[in-house]
This record gives structure tokens, sequence and C-alpha cells, in this order.
């Protein structure tokens, strides 16, 4: 109790010392910034409290400095124990002058919060496993009556004495439990309980009713967190599939650009093909399906597979995230992309000069804003797409645009009145003019003689469609006038209003974000591809032109 009594010594002009290490600390100068609330311990005596003393002057670390040397005016700051406000129950002794940083560390750390770990409440079969009953103990017991009559209580007595052990289990030391529960035998853990004479029946039959709800309560929160581990398992290993969104049109138009009934007509297009693809980097030879095939089974059905490719040209989205939400490598999703878009780009391919309608043909279906130019059978414009710049000047200055200020390259999109995609020339460096886009896609050899194609300024063609017959389309000139006549006003609105159909086709185009990218410079041999990909599966959607 001596030990706790600490005296605070501020007894005015008494002069005060520090004693502990280098410490300068000295009562006459508490005026000075460095002494603001600190205040002076008194030494414990060495004839009172020798064992304290003799750490309190260890502590301090001064040459020479032992507990003899402790006189009634030895004091020590307070600045030298932990928190700074002098000795307490926790820490009672000063902080060694010669601690390190680590044993600072170790010292002023807070000690740990004790914490009471629950055992698992077992169930009524486990509680039996835990309590061990002497076959030969309890024979022996049958020979007095006292034994006799404990060896007799009912089974629903003995059901209860096991729950009463386990919950008695929660409050115990694990190891002193154990032992504890080895000693007793059946009558013992009951008698522990009910052994007094004044409790009655109702008080035991409310008891064990209790004690079995709580164990059935336990069993059914075991079952509940092992069914939701379970789901929760399921939820993660589900691939994403077009399962989950083809009833809902919207979600299917944002990942793939089709309602599932444009989804399907392009499946029944792509053929039975579908089912027996070699992918590009594992070919397979002579395989009548891919599961007859040899090596793992495919992940993906190939109506997933489609998917798959069509959410990637749709969104953009990364290998990487295609690999999460399909569950499969990141590898596989570059080879299966490269594989349809490759396939898909075959059966597209065949009906290029079939998309190219005859005029008799766009004359059926023309719509009625086009009644003034029936023979049109084609309306152009070209776009551009945005490219890596090459270390090669001379490749940058060719793919370098002037319209867009940055290396782009650029594809002649043609449609019909209708709106229909009928033409995609390939893909041309970006410093191209329309003109010679125009010549070198090889449009000018599908066009008969009569034909219009539609414009806008930038196509001066004329020249060359007048060799095949055709004539242009093309909002007139300003030239060296101030002003446009009131007849070429109302010809450049009419122009302009069936032109914008073109556009509208190619912003269409340009939902799919694949081509929204800048086009890295080693893709360039397969963009052409790409686009024209796009450009077909655009003419699965709904038409532009009512």
């Amino acid at each position: 109790m001596e030990e706790n009594k600490l005296v605070f010594v501020k007894k005015k002009g008494a002069t005060k010392h520090c004693c502990h290490g280098t410490c300068n600390s000295d009562s006459r100068y508490a005026d000075r910034p460095e002494m603001k609330d600190v205040f002076f311990i008194r030494f414990p005596q060495n004839h009172r409290e020798p064992e304290k003393c003799a750490r309190w002057a260890l502590a301090c670390s001064r040459q020479n400095f032992t507990a003899e040397s402790i006189k009634k005016d030895t004091y020590i700051c307070c600045r030298h124990f932990v928190g700074g406000k002098g000795p307490t129950h926790d820490h009672p002794d000063p902080i060694p002058a010669t601690a390190t940083k680590y044993e600072m560390e170790r010292i002023t750390k807070k000690p740990r919060r004790m914490v009471k770990r629950r055992l698992d409440l077992p169930s009524t079969n486990t509680a039996q496993s835990i309590i061990h009953v002497d076959d030969e103990e309890c024979t022996k017991s049958n020979e007095n009556k006292q034994a006799d009559s404990a060896c007799s209580i009912d089974t629903s007595q003995l059901d209860m004495a096991h729950v009463l052990l386990s919950l008695n289990q929660e409050a115990c030391d694990t190891t002193q439990a154990s032992q504890h529960y080895r000693k007793r035998s059946y009558s013992e853990a009951f008698e522990a309980t009910c052994d007094k004479e004044t409790q009655t029946s109702s008080v035991n039959l409310t008891l064990k009713e209790s004690l079995s709800l709580k164990l059935e309560n336990y069993e059914l929160k075991k079952q509940l967190r092992n069914t939701k581990k379970e789901v929760k398992g399921d939820e993660e290993s589900k691939p994403f599939s077009i399962d989950e969104i083809k009833d809902d049109d919207e979600k299917m138009v944002f990942y793939t650009g089709l309602t599932y009934q444009q989804f399907m007509c392009l499946w029944r297009f792509l053929g039975p093909a579908t089912r027996n693809l070699s992918r590009i980097s594992n070919p397979r030879k002579h395989e009548v399906t891919p599961s007859k095939a040899k090596g793992p089974k495919r992940k993906l059905s190939p109506m997933n597979e489609l998917f798959l490719t069509l959410v990637r040209t749709r969104l953009g989205l990364l290998n990487q995230d295609l690999a999460y939400r399909f569950n499969i490598a990141v590898s596989t999703v570059n080879d299966i992309v490269t594989t349809w878009t490759q396939f898909m780009y075959l059966q597209f391919n065949r009906l290029r000069d079939a998309m190219f309608a005859s005029r008799k043909k766009i004359k059926k279906h023309l719509p009625k804003s086009f009644r003034k130019y029936k023979n049109v059978r084609v309306i152009l414009d070209a776009t551009e797409f945005f490219t890596q710049a090459p270390r090669n000047y001379e490749q940058q200055g060719n793919l370098y645009s002037s319209y867009k200020n940055h290396c782009t390259c650029k594809v002649l999109i043609g449609i019909t009145p209708s709106g229909a995609i009928s033409f995609v020339s390939d893909v041309y460096e970006g410093s191209i003019s329309d003109k010679d886009i125009f010549k070198k896609s090889g449009i000018l050899n599908k066009l008969n003689e009569g034909d219009l194609v539609m414009v806008d300024r930038g196509f001066n063609i004329r020249e060359l469609l007048l060799k095949k017959g055709a004539d242009i389309v093309i909002p007139p000139f300003l030239g060296d006038r101030s002003n446009l006549t009131p007849n070429e006003e109302a010809q450049t609105r009419v122009i302009a209003k069936l032109r914008i159909h073109v556009e509208r086709v190619i912003e269409r185009m340009k939902k799919f974000k694949i081509l929204k990218k800048i086009v890295p410079l080693n893709t360039m041999p397969t963009f052409s591809q790409t686009v024209f990909v796009v450009a077909c599966l655009v003419n699965f959607q709904k038409p532009i032109v009512k």
C-alpha cells in the first residue's frame, strides 16, 4: 500500500533538480517554455522502499548513482514517465534513460485487452460424446441405494444434464472443463443443478424447454450459415451468359447492340458451322463437334462464345474484364474474339456483292422522301478512326489527317436510300482525299449507266461518274458569288435532309466502342475486317429510314 502512495511536491521556494540521465529540468526556471506543465516527484527513500528506490536509481542511468545516493531532496520530473504525467498504476517506474527507440515502443505500447472467446455450443449428440460414463462404476453403484436412485433418473433428466454440462463449458477454461467433465457422471451432473427438493416439476420443465430451444436455435443458425456459403459460392462461380439477359431487350442492346430476336437471326445466318469452329491458336482437325475433340472441354457454348465476341465489340471491354465475367482465361478470351471475328467476316464477305443492291430492288423499297431522286443508288460519305502515331515520320505523315489533327485511318461508307449499309471500303491512310478513296475503293465498278450517287461537297467525282454514264447529286457550290439563288438554297436543304441518313448510320457504327478506341498499329491489317463486321451487324438492327 505504501508503494502506491505518491508524494507530489509543489513547495514554493524549494529548488528541485531532475536527476534522470542528462535532464536539466530546474524549478528555478519554471517560466521557460520547456518547463510548462512540468512538476517534480520525490524519490522513494532507500530505508522505506529499497526495491523501488533501486529501480528508479537504475533507470536514471547516471554514473555512481545508486540507492545509497538518494537523499530526501532528490527529485525526478514527470516527463520521464509513460504519458509524461508521473507514475501510474500500469507504469509506476520511470523510463530508463538509455532506452532505445524499440524499447520505448515496447514500454509505451498499451497491453492487449483480454478477448473472451465464446466456445461453440455443441448439439445433444456432441454433448453425449463429451461426457464419459464408466459402466463398471455405474454397476458398483447399484449396490447402495443412493447410487441406485441416481442411476434410475429418467432419460429426459439425463438429456438435460448433457445440455447443462455443455453450457457450463462456455464459462470455464477449456482444460479445466474437460477434466471436470471426465470426473462427473450422469447423476452428479443432474444433482449439481437439481439438488434442491423444493424445486418443482414445472420449473424443471421450463428449464428443459429453454435449453432444447437454445440447442435447436444453434443448429438452425449453423445450417443457415452453411446454406449462405453454398449460395454465395454458386453465385461467384456462375459465369456471365446470354441466358441471364435474353429476356430483357434493353440489356441485350446494351451488351451486344442487338435484341435477342436480332441475335438469333444472326446466329441462324452464321449457320451450322458455328458448332464446328476451330480456334486460331488451337486448330482442330477432322472433328465433328467440339465436344468430341481431344483436349479439355470448352467452358463456353458456341452461342456464348458469339455473345462474348459481341460484348467485346459493342462495349470495348478489356480481355481481363471479360475473363472475370465469363470465368475463363485471358488467353481464351483473345482466341474466342479473334476466331469469331474472322468467322463472321468470312460469312459476311460472301454477301459483299449482294449487299450493293440493284436499282430495281432499291426502287421497290424507296422511301417517299426520295421520290425526287428515284435513281439514287448509293449515298456516300467517308469517316475516320483514330490510330496510334507511328515512329516512322513518313508513315506518320501518311496517317496524319489535317481535318482531325490526329493520325487516322479512313473508310468509305455507302448506304441505300432505305438506310441499309451497301458498301464498305477497305481502311486507308488518313491523309487520303475523298476523291482518291472513291477511286481506290472500287465502288466505281459497281455503278451502272443512269445511276445517281449522292455525296457531300468534298467529293469532286463528277468526271469519273460521267465516264460510266452515271451522275452525281451534290449540293450547289457558291463559287465566286456572295449568295446562293433561292432554288439552290432549297436544293441544298433537300439534299442535306436526305444525306443525313448516312451520317446517322456511321453514328450507329461508332456506338460499337471497339471503333471508338485508338487503333493500335499492330491491328491495322485486320481493322478492315472489324469495320466490315460492325457494318454488317448494324444491318441487323432496325432500319434507320421508315
